[in-house]
């Protein structure tokens, strides 16, 4: 049984409120871009052009290397993001760079192949505390464009690769170049590196190693914000119906616990691993595909900042919340990047469309209700409290419309028409009463006569 939200009443409005302020606010203003390239916007963050000239190609990373290559892995922290996707450049351009390394230093590539080796490294003791680094991670990824690996060093990884590994898994990076060392192998410094496996999410271009940033059973926080905008913008790029078709091919696969058969005797994604594993262990529903029927209560369409929209490409997206016939009256929350041509939505009064939807599962959020008025409090207890609710991703919905209602014209004419075939009924059973009293008394008293003769002839 759900246990997350048992015998509690929903306050559409509270959540209608919770959507409202539930929309993750984007970070610190991106800086306009007003340098000529990426190595003067680092001069600005204090990583200045003395930094890349002691930079020396051929050669193995020296002491006073690190000191640069540590400083800009530090600067990169606050590098703004949509600055470093504006500046990258074509692997394909690496070829050329390998030819002329001093005129690429400290320009940013676009890196994307197998990543073959994850290894940590800790600075000396006085780097660590300077940079506020206690482990970095220098990892071997091999590229289409590069006939040997190229070496990404990075303080972020995902999970499963920190304590070492050859994951032999597509990955990425935004690196920026530093150096080539002996044997012409390139030398990058990225503020993360990115992992795409192989599942829809990853094949839609998803870094799924930014799920280990997302906190769960609290409200959407400023940790959680790369990685809900990263999956909303992966989920734009499936095609119409590839989210649902997958999931469909999907649910024979999962463990039966995680499914139940309707009255129909369909099989359906059940929505208790959603509530209740998923409170126990994150990870083993974080990014797993679900499409589930039911009726939608409520729909708000979310504006984002303009800084947002630049970064990821989409300037809204909406949020619904959705009870299933095994929700036990608990609402599950989506966020869709759009919704059917004519969908109506919005907090109105009675709202209910019945929808079928395919989503990603991204946390369990909580958000404010308030109590029912009859709930006696105490002197000071608060009036709201904190309710649990999945959280998912997807792309768009099925929308099942009511048949709509007829017209007045239409209304009167079967009304009329009713009201005719009613009269015509009553007058064929009246006249075939009346033809079968008329027989019955003709045959009471023998027939009308055939000679009859009056009283005063005889």
């Amino acid at each position: 049984m759900i246990q997350t939200m048992k015998n509690k009443k929903i306050s559409l409005f509270a959540l209608a409120m919770c959507f409202a302020a539930g929309a993750i606010c984007a970070a610190a203003p991106v800086a306009k871009k007003e340098f000529s390239d990426p190595r003067e916007q680092f001069g600005a963050l204090g990583v200045e052009e003395k930094y890349f000239a002691q930079l020396a190609d051929g050669k193995r990373i020296s002491k006073e290397e690190r000191e640069t290559l540590l400083r800009i892995m530090f600067r990169l922290r606050i590098f703004p993001p949509l600055d470093l996707e504006s500046w990258a450049l074509d692997s394909g351009l690496l070829q050329t760079a390998a030819r002329n390394p001093k005129d690429y230093r400290g320009q940013i590539f676009r890196l994307r192949g197998r990543v073959l080796e994850v290894r940590p490294h800790k600075p000396h003791a006085d780097a660590a505390e300077r940079y506020e680094l206690p482990e970095f991670h220098l990892c071997q990824l091999k590229l289409d464009e590069f006939d040997q690996p190229v070496v990404v060093f990075t303080e972020n990884v995902p999970s499963q690769w920190r304590l070492g590994a050859k994951p032999d898994a597509d990955g990425g990076a935004l690196g920026v170049f530093l150096k080539l060392v002996k044997g012409d192998a390139p030398i990058f410094v990225a503020p993360r590196l990115a992992w795409y496996p192989n599942d829809l999410l990853g094949r839609l271009g998803m870094d799924v190693g930014l799920l280990d940033t997302v906190v769960n059973q609290e409200k959407l926080v400023e940790k959680d914000r790369h990685a809900f905008y990263s999956m909303l913008a992966a989920v734009g790029r499936a095609k119409p119906g590839q989210l649902l078709k997958q999931a469909e091919e999907n649910l024979p696969k999962i463990p039966a616990t995680w499914r139940w058969t309707d009255e129909a005797g369909q099989d359906c994604y059940s929505v208790v691993p959603l509530f209740n594993d998923a409170v126990k262990n994150p990870k083993s529903q974080q990014g797993r595909l679900v499409a589930l029927r039911g009726t939608t209560r409520l729909v708000e369409k979310v504006l984002v900042e303009p800084e947002i929209a630049a970064q990821y490409g989409f300037d809204h997206y909406y949020q619904l919340m959705l009870f299933t016939e095994d929700s036990q009256g608990n609402p599950l929350t989506f966020c869709l990047r759009e919704l059917p041509k004519g969908m109506p939505f919005g907090n109105i009064p009675q709202y209910a469309e019945s929808v079928y939807v395919a989503g990603f599962f991204f946390k369990t959020w909580s958000y404010d209700i308030r109590k029912p008025s009859d709930e006696p409090l105490s002197p000071g207890e608060s009036k709201v409290r904190r309710q649990l609710s999945p959280l998912l991703i997807g792309s768009s919905l099925v929308w099942r419309p009511p048949p709509p209602p007829a017209s007045q014209t239409q209304l009167n004419v079967i009304i009329g028409g009713l009201f005719i075939a009613a009269m015509i009924v009553i007058w064929i059973v009246a006249w075939r009463s009346m033809r079968r009293e008329r027989h019955w008394v003709d045959k009471a008293i023998g027939g009308p006569p055939t000679d009859f003769t009056p009283p005063n002839e005889k």
